[in-house]
């Protein structure tokens, strides 16, 4: 009796449904792994705020005038009430700006009109002090230096054009096509393409901004969060993937818009 063996391979249909079945499975599975990366990596950036909040909560169980010890850039004074007043208000006193462009690098700023001005205390963080040592303790090496820059007395359109020891400055083409510069630290703030490049093609501005502990007006325990212009400390920063930049929790998310 013959042993016949059977060499049947595919067929040109069953190799195309194959592909097919792949591309659509591709399709679905890479932009899910891309998606959980991101949202590891807002959720590590998320951690640097708590690092922050933690190193100003240590300064004031220390020191309950901890606040107000800074060294002031030459020149410069900053009035203690704006200081007392942002930490009461609704959308807190301001820290620092971060300006997102979605083609461009993060560009970090002292203030800035369109963002959240009102108690705008970036003069505060100085060249020493509280607010100094905890931006450095916290991982935001450089924004001190970015900020004490642009604010000199000799920086009259509060550009910056050289890069520093702990910052980098890059020329760009702004949209009135003149030379303008983003400058960002040397050590990268965050990891997230959410709080690098934003999701426009146009500048996107967040404060990093600070409040007394809801029910401590006056107490001794502050929180930290993003905040975009003309919101209150529930409206913190959402991400598309449904990362919330506070240390409020799920209070200082309420109005940030749908979770995801």
């Amino acid at each position: 009796m013959k042993n016949v063996h059977s060499h049947r391979g595919f067929t040109l249909m069953e190799l195309m449904v194959t592909t097919i079945i792949v591309s659509i499975l591709g399709g679905v599975a890479v932009p899910k792994y891309f998606n959980v990366i991101e949202t590891t990596r807002q959720k590590v950036d998320l951690t640097k705020l708590y690092h922050l909040r933690d190193a100003l909560n240590i300064a004031l169980i220390e020191d309950l005038s901890a606040l107000s010890n800074y060294t002031p850039i030459k020149n410069k004074n900053q009035d203690l009430n704006k200081l007392e007043q942002g930490l009461k208000s609704d959308a807190g006193a301001t820290l620092f700006v971060i300006e997102l462009h979605n083609g461009l690098s993060i560009n970090v700023q002292g203030e800035h009109g369109s963002a959240n001005n009102s108690y705008n205390i970036c003069r505060m963080i100085g060249n020493g002090g509280t607010w100094y040592t905890a931006l450095k303790e916290s991982g935001f090496e450089g924004v001190a230096e970015i900020i004490a820059d642009r604010l000199t007395d000799n920086n009259k359109h509060d550009k910056i054009a050289k890069s520093g020891q702990t910052y980098s400055s890059t020329a760009y083409k702004n949209s009135r096509n003149e030379t303008d510069y983003r400058t960002a630290p040397k050590k990268p703030l965050f990891t997230s393409k959410a709080l690098n490049h934003g999701t426009k093609d146009e500048n996107t501005r967040y404060t990093m901004s600070v409040r007394w502990t809801e029910g401590m007006f006056g107490g001794t325990s502050v929180e930290v969060y993003l905040l975009p212009h003309g919101k209150t400390y529930e409206a913190a920063y959402r991400t598309d993937q449904g990362v919330c930049f506070s240390t409020y929790g799920r209070r200082g998310c309420a109005n940030s818009g749908k979770r995801r």
